[in-house]
């Protein structure tokens, strides 16, 4: 009976394991399950418990191999979701759900927002702001955000989304504006880690309802975009704005003339999708080709520009577009860890046909995870 109890202990320590412990210990186990005691009824048992355990983690591998990106955003009332009727509705929460929930390429997205702050609060703890000036709060700043970012195993797996669209901005200086984010930016690198700095949003209540200060958000997006290039920039002001009087567009508007609504959140989170943030392999079918094929997929929104190498790498997307009854002409797998077929893009109508004679599969489906 000793080898049976050994392995109970094992088994209760198992609990106690990170996900990678887990699964050493798991290996140890089948180690140990060579060696023969056929006559023990209570052995076969834990034979049998630890062929599952070991089953379970067999089928996750790919999950604890993909999450391995984090994200977090800092900034004011939009990041915190103000506007947005519920928490689920804001764009850092329709991040979090897209790039955990349905991509599983991320294993958090981490929400420092707080309404009312600007850039003075984010800045890098020990900061000694001119006078009049907010100070840095350790508890949201960009210290802050990055030991949310450690532990990744590589630096460059961290993302950080700044965004202080408007608070002060009609009594700040755009030099100092741009001298915060810069420093922001600059420390968030330093670290290792990507940095995407938005750029102002339409607001149009009390102070800000004057030409000159309409003029002035207007300028600090151009300026943001030159510093930090459109790489590095998410441009929040273009498409969600009325051109004639510069306030939020009325679809997007929560109504109080500084913030957006679910509709308004929602076009942010497309914004930021469009840039690709994690730069996975993104891939566009064309409006000819069957999708079989290499050569109908494209690396730009119309499936124009480069062709995927193989259909069975990584973490690739393949967006069914530009066809409205695309089709397959050979059995088609698309193999790869987490590697996703998207059908249209919600807005135009998509008949995919699978002839009856021929197979469409997705050898290695998502397992989605999200809690």
């Amino acid at each position: 009976m000793m080898l049976p109890l050994r392995l109970s202990y094992l088994l209760l320590d198992l609990i106690k394991f990170s996900k990678f412990q887990f699964f050493m210990a798991a290996m140890y186990c089948v180690y140990l399950l060579r060696i023969p005691n056929p006559n023990t009824e209570v052995f076969k048992k834990i034979q049998l418990s630890l062929f599952c355990i070991i089953f379970f983690l067999l089928l996750q591998v790919g999950n604890v191999v993909a999450q391995t990106k984090r994200l977090v955003a800092i900034g004011s009332s939009t990041t915190a979701g103000t506007g947005a009727s519920v928490k689920d509705s804001s764009w850092v929460s329709l991040l979090q759900r897209y790039y955990k929930c349905q991509l599983n390429v991320i294993d958090s997205a981490c929400n420092l927002g707080v309404g009312g702050t600007d850039p003075y609060n984010a800045m890098p703890t020990g900061y000694i702001p001119p006078a009049g000036r907010a100070t840095p709060n350790s508890n949201v700043n960009i210290n802050k955000a990055c030991i949310l970012l450690e532990n990744l195993g590589n630096d460059a797996d961290g993302l950080v989304i700044v965004n202080f669209p408007s608070n002060s901005y009609n009594e700040y200086s755009t030099a100092e504006i741009m001298y915060c984010l810069q420093t922001i930016y600059d420390y968030a690198v330093s670290q290792g880690h990507t940095c995407f700095i938005t750029t102002t949003q339409p607001r149009t209540d009390g102070p800000f309802n004057t030409p000159t200060v309409k003029r002035k958000l207007a300028d600090i997006k151009d300026s943001i975009i030159n510093r930090f290039g459109l790489a590095n920039t998410l441009n929040f002001w273009d498409g969600m704005l009325n051109p004639a009087d510069s306030s939020i567009l009325a679809k997007y508007s929560r109504g109080d003339s500084i913030h957006f609504n679910n509709a308004g959140h929602r076009a942010l989170f497309e914004k930021v999708v469009a840039k690709n943030i994690f730069k996975l392999p993104v891939w566009y079918s064309k409006a000819t080709g069957t999708l079989d094929k290499l050569n109908t997929w494209g690396s730009n929104p119309d499936g124009t520009g480069s062709s995927p190498a193989s259909f069975a790498a990584d973490n690739q997307l393949f967006y069914i577009v530009n066809n409205s009854m695309p089709t397959i002409a050979a059995n088609w797998t698309l193999g790869g860890i987490n590697t996703r077929l998207i059908v249209g893009n919600g807005i135009q109508p998509v008949k995919l046909i699978v002839p009856k004679n021929l197979k469409l599969a997705i050898s290695n489906p998502v397992i989605n995870n999200c809690f």
